[in-house]
């Protein structure tokens, strides 16, 4: 077990110290200021708990981990498919409260007070997969205020005296999950009860003067570090082709159309004040999981804003990857294979062969798809993800924005989470905010009009005019964060992961996360810029030397390092509810109908 000390280390390597590609270091019209007497320099980003309060030890997944399973021939933790104390990997159950008061005690031991904000991208109540004990909207939101006091008592901020005013924790940022809600994926227009209560109990992260927005809508932002920082939580619900309650981005009035506009908005102020963002959510923006008007205009924004935007961070996936979203994508409505398109976009036969034809290997994914075992789909995952990688053109003038899924807490895989380093050295230079990133283009809105990003037509399959090349709202200055290591930048994270085939043989012992991989030892990645993201897509995809042993580790990561427990258990007799097994809908929905074509 690590230290904490040594667990604090492992996130601040070298490459951490700062690199600032200036000429002249002396020139009188820079200014160093180090904030790390303010700043940790560290974040969380955590995603998808789903506590179940009805987990049972020592029973199958059949019954959703809800049942007794009476075969006791071998001990507990050598049968698979059965759920063991601290969680059942690659299986439908949910998360058992002990591994939720363990992630949480981890994170005061080990956190407490060394970072600066956490974004918590949703799904805070059990899947609804058990006929037999139905979700009901009061469980789903006591789960939720479950949830909301650990984060409470695990991040209060011990450094503030007790009668000085103020918030008594550091800022988090919490996102409305698809499962947060009663009935899933379904959410009306607001103002309305939902929205009410989730207002109500994340009141204390609500800044004051967005609590009339988020009852009316579910988003908002958090300035996490005043006048430099914003992290924008997004309704992703309003997004979500599997919310029939709203209808797109394009009519007036749908509260898609009202959020992407307030989203142009936001982002047009946060520049134009030299202020950085972050955009945050649960459902990520991929053209398969949104409704098409919205993602081509949160496409837009991404691309338009990308100076001042240092990440998209989502969860609800599961499964840890990256990917880009390209003008090539966002103009045209069926992706061809070729063109740098969204990665669920291709079929998967065509897209092995040229793979194939492109490098010469043999196919990653299984010859047999009759099988429709979840390797089975995962794999043909990976290939899409490949020839995405393939397509990332080396010329980084390109226009493009990086999307990151998280990990989840439930163990459909092992549960993991993120820590994050970031550059907090900041230079002041004497015509920041005056011709520099901060000044607004006086011709912006004439180049393109505002109007472009939330009203078309009532037709949500009308054509929309392309994203021009050369527009001035997609520009990158050469001192973006986004781009360049500066102050803000983010320059790598730690996963964390509780490997829970280990865990479960010691059930009266607490598990403690260990690290899985740092994207500085493993990815070899300096920063995390988006050129950085390019550079590794690239190595990802070349078929000379480095594909082989960082495509493999890439794998084993995509799953949190539980790809072998996975296809043991697809061939497991006791364990027969394993994703596609399974009738009732759990958290193998993604795996199974998300990623297929």
């Amino acid at each position: 077990m690590l230290s904490i000390a040594k667990l604090f280390l492992v996130t601040i390597p070298i490459t951490t110290f700062l690199y600032i590609f200036i000429s002249d270091f002396n020139s009188p019209d820079l200014k160093f200021k180090d904030r790390n007497n303010d700043l940790h320099g560290n974040f969380l980003h955590i995603t998808d708990f789903h506590p179940d309060p009805h987990y049972i030890t020592n029973t199958t997944a059949k019954s959703r981990c809800h049942g007794p399973f009476l075969r006791q021939s071998k001990p507990k933790h050598m049968l698979r498919g059965i759920s063991g104390s601290w969680g059942a990997t690659a299986t439908v159950c949910d998360s058992p409260m002990s591994l939720i008061n363990a992630t949480f005690e981890w994170l005061e031991n080990n956190w407490k007070d060394k970072l600066d904000f956490v974004i918590w991208t949703g799904d805070n109540s059990r899947h609804d997969n058990d006929d037999n004990i139905p979700r009901s909207p009061q469980e789903i939101f006591e789960l939720n205020q479950m949830i909301t006091e650990k984060f409470l008592k695990t991040f209060a901020n011990t450094k503030i005296p007790h009668k000085r005013r103020g918030p008594r924790f550091i800022p988090i940022v919490p996102s409305i999950g698809n499962n947060d809600i009663h009935p899933n994926n379904i959410l009306s227009p607001g103002p309305n009860d939902i929205l009410t209560i989730l207002h109500d109990i994340w009141a204390p992260f609500i800044p004051n003067n967005q609590r009339e927005l988020f009852l009316r809508g579910g988003y908002y932002y958090t300035e996490v570090i005043p006048k430099k920082l914003l992290v924008i939580s997004l309704n992703t619900l309003y997004f979500y082709n599997a919310n029939t309650a709203v209808n797109g981005c394009k009519s007036p009035g749908q509260p898609g159309t009202d959020q992407i506009k307030w989203l142009n908005g936001i982002l047009k102020k946060a520049r134009k004040n030299n202020m950085k963002v972050y955009l945050t959510g649960h459902v990520a923006p991929r053209r398969k999981q949104y409704t098409r008007s919205c993602y081509k205009k949160y496409g837009k924004l991404a691309l338009k804003y990308n100076d001042i935007i240092l990440g998209h961070y989502y969860g609800h996936s599961n499964m840890d990857h990256f990917f880009f979203i390209g003008k090539n994508a966002i103009n045209n409505n069926r992706s061809n294979g070729v063109i740098l398109a969204e990665n669920g976009e291709t079929d998967a036969q065509q897209t092995n062969t040229q793979i194939n034809a492109q490098t010469n290997t043999q196919p990653i994914m299984s010859s047999n798809l009759d099988k429709r075992n979840v390797i089975d789909k995962i794999d043909k995952y990976l290939d899409k993800l490949l020839f995405h990688y393939q397509q990332v053109p080396s010329d980084l003038s390109n226009n493009l924005a990086v999307v990151h899924i998280n990990p989840s807490i439930i163990p459909v895989f092992y549960p993991a989470l993120r820590i994050f380093k970031y550059n907090t050295t900041e230079v002041l230079r004497k015509n920041d905010g005056e011709n520099g990133e901060g000044e607004e283009d006086e011709d912006e809105d004439e180049d393109e009009d505002e109007d472009d990003y939330y009203y078309d037509d009532n037709n949500e399959e009308e054509e929309e005019e392309p994203l021009k090349k050369g527009k001035k709202g997609s520009r990158k200055h050469p001192h973006s964060p986004s781009y360049t290591n500066s102050f803000l930048t983010p320059l790598g994270y730690t996963q964390y992961f509780i490997n829970l085939t280990e865990a479960n043989k010691y059930p009266n012992k607490t598990p403690e996360f260990q690290v899985e991989y740092t994207t500085w030892d493993d990815y070899n990645m300096k920063d995390l810029t988006i050129p950085s993201w390019i550079k590794l897509a690239r190595n990802l995809a070349n078929h000379h030397g480095l594909k082989g042993s960082l495509w493999k580790k890439f794998k084993e990561h995509l799953m949190v390092g539980a790809r072998s427990i996975l296809k043991q258990k697809t061939k497991n007799i006791h364990q027969d509810c394993i994703y596609t097994r399974c009738n009732a809908k759990g958290p193998e929905d993604y795996l199974v109908t998300e990623i297929e074509s």
